[in-house]
């Protein structure tokens, strides 16, 4: 992954000098205003990735589709309003967008949960408390290895929700041993027939997590790397035109 845009390079001239700092995030560029995530920059081939999104909160979301109704909420993360590259006047609609995102009270952006403040006399009371070893403890003190042995559910799986253990269902993969057992590479196969959605390397990300019970954002970054090179194989394969020979 290259460190800075190529294709979208253009569009950090667009922002106010001083009051904006880059860093890496899903394969992409998020950009910040000091706290404030305002912008992320995906470049690719994948057309349900490439291009720009710009975070709203949930409740501010129509007020900013009715200022720039060009946007939509994103496929798989709708809680961002995307802009795709192929947008007709994409380099026109960018800038109208930027010049709202600084502006005084602006709609644009958001910030991260604050984080809850760990209370360490609880957690000395959680270490004194005797644990009942009838019940397993998902996830919590186990080993990576123990926490797979003993996934049931899809769900029980790091990073796989109850929505997407629905999808694994359609996708005939009803326990997380069977997810285990094919490995990353082959369930994701049967997602993507199943939903081409799941064609990104964010979802493979959080499959080789799954695979070693870690959150996907903690995968290393040869994993990550891996885990693209396997979404760009998959990409539908453009037809090729037979060509008739003459007799």
């Amino acid at each position: 992954m290259a460190k800075t845009p190529i294709e979208l390079a253009w569009i950090e001239d667009l922002l106010p000098e001083g009051l904006w700092r880059r860093k890496s995030m899903f394969g992409g560029f998020a950009y910040y205003n000091e706290q404030r995530l305002f912008l992320i920059l995906f470049e690719g081939d994948d057309p349900r990735w490439s291009g720009a999104l710009f975070p709203v909160e949930k409740d501010l979301q129509s007020q900013a589709l009715r200022q720039q109704p060009m946007l939509k909420p994103h496929t798989v993360l709708p809680k961002w309003l995307f802009l795709p590259i192929q947008t007709e006047s994409f380099d026109e609609n960018i800038q109208s967008i930027l010049k709202g995102i600084f502006r005084p009270n602006s709609i644009w952006g958001s910030y991260p949960k604050p984080k809850t403040p760990k209370n360490p006399k609880k957690k000395e009371e959680k270490i004194s408390t005797k644990v009942d070893t009838r019940k397993p403890r998902m996830f919590s003190d186990e080993s990576p290895a123990e926490a797979l042995k003993n996934a049931k559910r899809v769900c029980d799986l790091k990073n796989i929700g109850t929505g997407t253990e629905k999808a694994f269902a359609k996708a005939g993969i009803t326990t997380a041993q069977q997810i285990i057992k094919m490995g990353w590479k082959k369930a994701m196969k049967k997602m993507v027939a199943t939903n081409p959605k799941y064609r990104h390397s964010i979802f493979a990300y959080s499959l080789i997590g799954a695979m070693t019970n870690k959150e996907f954002s903690r995968i290393s970054d040869e994993e990550k790397e891996e885990a693209r090179a396997f979404t760009k194989s998959l990409a539908q394969p453009k037809t090729k035109q037979r060509i008739k020979k003459n007799n």
